[in-house]
């Protein structure tokens, strides 16, 4: 007898866990924050806690949904919205989607407007594709010690920089659209002591490039040990600030085809010890104070192909006891002043020839006891060699 009960209770329970919702298996929960759809939650925070920490787990969202997102330590959860889904904040002064601790969270599809932005820290694991953060009232997104890949996204009008990573690794990607970092009121990306990588478009596709552009500050900066590896076409443009690409604090750039281009200031700065290398067709071009200064015992190379032209002021600075290497075959034309400048102790090595010309001023001018290696005299006109290198620079 007490068999039979067991196995009627058995069955009972299995009846009963059939007409369960999926939601109740960790499978996933439908969010209409509207309020419209019978039986759906009607905001993230609630289909969150409905849900188990460890998935796979899956939430939907459509509406406007008035609040602020927070995980902790959850693993395998996707959260995906339809065009129109939006996130605007419950409390103004809190971040919008803030995530810790967490692995492998994936977020698509969603605009989150407001707020602070969006944080993803303690070490956690999330991918953003398709979404748009807004109008943050700080830093758009920040990432600290963390792994993250947003893709075909974008990140606008904060009121402070558009993406700050501190530690970790942080791709910016173009699976399909590309990503746009543009109208933040400070730096577009800054990293420190972190991996940066940017994977733009294919240079031929219209519309599949990852921009920076139009911030108020340095369109990217890279500072204190970190490294940029930029790749395909990614155009830092239009910058506000003082460097369109900054490279400080002994760190590492590394980049292939591009722009950087039309930015009011300087084009690149590589200073204090960092190392900076272009290949490809990078264009460096139109910037308003000039294209490279590589500068405080840095080193930069010219792998080929590069061109340097049509910015306003010099188009190559090497200063301060720092090194520019070029293994020929790049372009520096049509700059408003010098073409290269080398000054204060800096070495410069032609491996072969560039086409240096249409300048301003001179092709290259020597100063201040540098040191030129290599064939110059396709290079004209020219200040440079023996009887100039204890000049000052004009």
């Amino acid at each position: 007898m007490t068999m039979k009960m067991c196995a009627s209770g058995l069955k009972l329970l299995a009846g009963l866990l059939l007409l369960m919702p999926a939601a109740a298996f960790g499978a996933g929960a439908v969010v209409d924050c509207s309020g419209a759809t019978p039986g759906a939650f009607t905001s993230i925070t609630a289909a969150l806690a409905s849900l188990p920490a460890a998935g796979p787990n899956s939430i939907s969202v459509t509406g406007t949904c008035h609040e602020n997102v927070v995980m902790f330590g959850r693993t395998d959860l996707t959260i995906f919205g339809n065009p129109s889904a939006t996130v605007v904040p419950g409390n103004a002064n809190g971040h919008l989607l803030a995530i810790f601790g967490s692995q492998r969270i994936g977020i698509q599809n969603i605009t989150f407007d407001g707020g602070r932005g969006a944080i993803v820290n303690d070490n956690s694991r999330v991918d953003l594709t398709s979404i748009t953060i807004q109008n943050s009232l700080g830093i758009g997104l920040t990432s600290i010690d963390s792994l993250v890949h947003i893709a075909d996204s974008t990140v606008k009008g904060s009121t402070r920089s558009g993406i700050s990573i501190g530690g970790g690794t942080f791709y910016v990607d173009s699976d399909v659209t590309g990503t746009t970092v543009t109208n933040n009121g400070r730096l577009g990306i800054a990293i420190a002591t972190g991996h940066l990588i940017l994977n733009g478009g294919d240079g031929v596709t219209p519309g599949t490039e990852n921009v920076i552009s139009n911030n108020g500050s340095v369109g990217v900066s890279v500072a204190n040990s970190a490294e940029a590896d930029i790749s395909g076409d990614n155009r830092i443009i239009g910058n506000q600030g003082v460097f369109g690409l900054e490279v400080i604090h002994t760190s590492t750039v590394i980049m292939s085809d591009g722009a950087i281009s039309s930015n009011a200031g300087i084009g690149v700065h590589c200073g204090e010890t960092s190392h900076c290398e272009w290949a490809g067709a990078t264009r460096i071009d139109s910037n308003g104070k000039g294209g490279i200064e590589i500068t405080d015992h840095s080193d930069a190379y010219l792998d080929g192909g590069i061109d340097i032209s049509g910015n306003t002021g010099t188009g190559v600075l090497v200063d301060l006891s720092s090194l520019l290497n070029s293994l020929g075959g790049n372009t520096i034309n049509n700059n408003t002043d010098d073409g290269i400048v080398l000054n204060t102790l800096s070495v410069l090595k032609f491996a072969a020839n560039d086409t240096i010309t249409g300048n301003g001023k001179l092709a290259l001018e020597c100063n201040n006891n540098s040191m030129v290696t290599g064939d110059i005299s396709t290079y004209k006109p020219k200040k440079c060699g023996a009887a100039f290198q204890a000049s000052p620079i004009n």
